[in-house]
């Protein structure tokens, strides 16, 4: 299983934005990419076990679908169009779910917008 959470971000999510908020998950933790799959991931920097990966950004143009998609019917502050931001975390992991929170909020305090969070 894992823990999962989503930026919605209203604007979008550039390079300088996404390393800036990969540094804030943990700026000590190591870095590589998935170039086939659009990945970038973070691992611990002591035992190399997988903490965070991260998908590129996607813009979501239809009104209401972030909101459908994610069970947030009565959410009145979805952006429209949203760029979503979708990030996975081993969720047997706390020290990986916290790299999760911390990602997606330093990614949502630079692009302005919301966070959600599997559980």
């Amino acid at each position: 299983m894992t823990f999962d959470t989503v930026a919605l971000c209203r604007a979008e999510p550039d390079p300088a934005a996404m390393l800036g908020a990969l540094l804030a998950a943990g700026a000590e933790l190591k870095m590589d990419t998935v170039k086939a799959a659009g990945l970038v991931q973070l691992f611990d920097p002591v035992d190399g076990r997988l903490l965070l990966s991260v998908e590129a950004a996607r813009l979501v143009r239809v009104p209401g679908e972030a909101r459908r998609l994610l069970d947030l019917a009565d959410a009145d502050d979805v952006p429209e169009p949203v760029w979503w931001v979708e990030s996975r975390a081993p969720g047997a992991d706390p020290q990986a779910a916290d790299v999760a929170r911390r990602f997606t909020a330093a990614l949502v305090e630079i692009t302005g917008g919301l966070t959600w969070t599997g559980r």
